[in-house]
């Protein structure tokens, strides 16, 4: 024990300055972890159909980034196939094939306010955009990152593409090509034709 004002000051100072620190340190770590939130996502799945297999859209989802910047859109089939190699991902006449994430921020339509496309082609590889819906034509809004790992679709694109909403459901629509190039081999949504998942919050 302290014995002198002297040394009962300096022990009283140097408490003084752990609690300090500490309580410096665990606001910190609190702060921090406070401000790294949680990802988002919502996601459908649909049902095996006994149609082809490349074309059996089994599932896709819409996450957010966790700074709440960033939206990425991703699909799976039942048989994945590669978007640059396959002449069904080609296709020889408009529709073209691809992915297709139907957004809808109004809870009061059904309608795709916006969509957000996969396409791809054995020269250009995997790509992808944004477009914003306007008298029933669809209109450019911004590209959009394309990529696939084998199992997964996936597009990345800025929430300021569709006007950063405070939050959004989709549908997913895909439609691939025969072999040949010609001749659609699917249709297929999830969840199916009309519905939506479940609401995103953007904020």
């Amino acid at each position: 024990m302290p014995t002198n004002k002297r040394r009962r000051r300096l022990v009283t100072t140097t408490i003084l300055a752990a609690l300090t620190v500490g309580a410096l340190a665990a606001g910190s770590t609190a702060a921090g972890a406070a401000s790294v939130r949680p990802l988002r996502s919502v996601s459908v799945r649909d049902p095996l159909d006994t149609g082809d297999a490349i074309a059996d859209l089994r599932s896709a989802s819409v996450a957010v980034s966790r700074d709440r910047r960033y939206l990425t859109v991703s699909a799976r089939f039942e048989q994945p196939t590669s978007p640059t190699s396959q002449n069904w991902w080609f296709g020889a006449s408009l529709p073209r094939p691809g992915i297709t994430w139907g957004l809808n921020t109004d809870p009061a339509s059904t309608e795709w306010q916006r969509i957000a496309e996969f396409r791809a082609d054995p020269v250009m590889g995997a790509y992808g955009y944004v477009a914003k819906y306007v008298s029933g034509t669809p209109r450019l809004v911004c590209r959009a990152n394309a990529s696939f790992d084998g199992t997964t679709y996936r597009l990345r694109f800025p929430v300021r593409c569709i006007d950063s909403p405070e939050r959004l459901r989709f549908s997913a629509y895909a439609q691939l090509y025969h072999d040949s190039g010609e001749g659609i081999i699917g249709g297929d949504y999830a969840p199916d034709f009309g519905r939506f998942s479940g609401w995103l919050p953007l904020r």
